[in-house]
């Protein structure tokens, strides 16, 4: 009989030395609380560890053919498939083959182009393609997005032609993923991107010059466009761009940082403050187009150094959040994309021992706002001085994240 500890660690998700508990795990599969073992593993065990879709392509013209993904426990994916002229016209053809899953929050995105002709031109009737792949947000969220996995296929074609240039697929990936979230079910979290093709396009410049590289309109919604996902955040029309303010971080708040993380976060220049506001209002950072990394601050963004909700301290929360520009910096962008987007849990804990690699996005960012904030007398006095001496700060169980990981820009 398979334990439950050989169930957890069939899934990379859990793959050692990660520490994981069981209310994590009954989480990850819907389990209600209170929660049994027993029902823990029974759950566990009906999820796949490969899961295989496939669907026909149809126009209603002389054009045709099928569409395969595979996504796996690991991450791994591969996108097959075929378009076919079996008439008279030849077509250009784009074929966007789209896994969704996670209860709508994820949709994984591939593209594949090219031209097929029928009678009228020599050439091949039939372009098969096929590429494998990793995205990092499948493997941490497989036991989610394998509940419920399904495919839909968006094309688009026109007769002879040419069409499917990195601008064409940007912006109808764009248009895609702001309709998807203003008319799916309870809005969706991100779209991935996976696909040589469609990472190409992520680069592509954008017709708003008012907005952040790598922030655009579509469908009547604000997207983040970054490397490796694409993130709705304002749901607004186009006049939007006028009320969108950003600015890099000043040379105070620089100075301000260094004193926390030292020499460890991107220039300044890179660090883009903006008042656009994620879902559920949540402040949010994601590595942006060119290099840089949008914090997202929402109506913070006029002082976000003032103490606010929990953060009781001056600049606790801008701590906070740049300690995410901190982890964007040094994760996989899929990784940050996925994590940032869909983590909840920000209190670490209490055991101040666990490896730094063990807590997720938002508790690391919290357990350094709570190091920052925990001595208000060392803030207000020796922290003022260009360079303050943290051996009269308060010891704290924190420390040791603070000095071996952060300051020293080690994940």
């Amino acid at each position: 009989m398979t334990s439950l500890k050989q169930s957890v660690r069939r899934f990379d998700l859990y793959a050692p030395p990660q520490i994981v508990s069981l209310r994590e795990v009954a989480d990850g599969v819907g389990a209600e609380r209170p929660v049994s073992a027993r029902e823990v593993l029974r759950r566990l065990d009906a999820v796949p560890s490969e899961v295989r879709l496939a669907e026909p392509v149809t126009t209603g013209t002389a054009l045709g053919g099928r569409a395969e993904m595979v996504l796996r426990s690991n991450g791994t994916y591969t996108s097959t498939g075929h378009m076919r002229a079996t008439g008279f016209p030849s077509f250009a053809f784009v074929v966007q083959p789209t896994v969704e899953g996670g209860g709508g929050r994820f949709r994984a995105l591939a593209v594949h182009q090219g031209r097929v002709f029928g009678t009228d031109t020599p050439g091949d009737r039939q372009r098969n393609w096929s590429e494998d792949g990793r995205n990092e947000a499948v493997r941490q969220n497989w036991l989610t997005f394998a509940r419920d996995a399904r495919l839909t296929v968006r094309k688009e074609w026109e007769v002879s032609g040419v069409l499917g240039t990195l601008g064409d697929i940007a912006t109808a990936v764009a248009q895609f993923v702001g309709a998807a979230a203003v008319t799916g079910s309870g809005g969706m979290a991100a779209a991935l991107v996976i696909g040589s093709r469609l990472g190409e396009a992520a680069h592509e410049p954008w017709p708003f010059p008012g907005l952040p590289a790598g922030v655009t309109i579509a469908s009547g919604v604000l997207l983040v466009f970054g490397p490796a996902a694409i993130v709705p955040a304002l749901a607004a029309g186009v006049a939007v761009e006028a009320l969108v303010d950003h600015r890099p971080l000043s040379t105070e708040e620089e100075a301000f940082a260094v004193k926390v993380f030292g020499p460890t976060l991107p220039p300044r220049e890179q660090i883009i403050l903006t008042n656009i506001s994620g879902l559920d209002d949540r402040a949010f950072v994601v590595p942006g187009a060119g290099g840089s990394y949008l914090v997202n601050l929402g109506d913070h963004f006029d002082d976000p150094m003032a103490p606010r909700g929990k953060y009781r301290q001056r600049g606790q929360m801008l701590i906070h959040e740049l300690t995410h520009v901190w982890q964007a910096k040094r994760w996989p962008a899929t990784t940050y994309f996925c994590q940032g987007v869909t983590e909840s849990t920000y209190e670490p804990g209490g055991d101040p021992g666990r490896p730094w690699s063990a807590y997720g996005i938002e508790q690391q960012a919290t357990i350094v706002d709570r190091w920052y904030a925990a001595d208000p007398g060392f803030l207000t006095g020796e922290f003022q001085k260009p360079h303050p001496n943290f051996s009269l700060k308060a010891a704290h169980p924190y420390d040791h994240y603070i000095h071996l990981h952060i300051r020293a820009g080690m994940t």
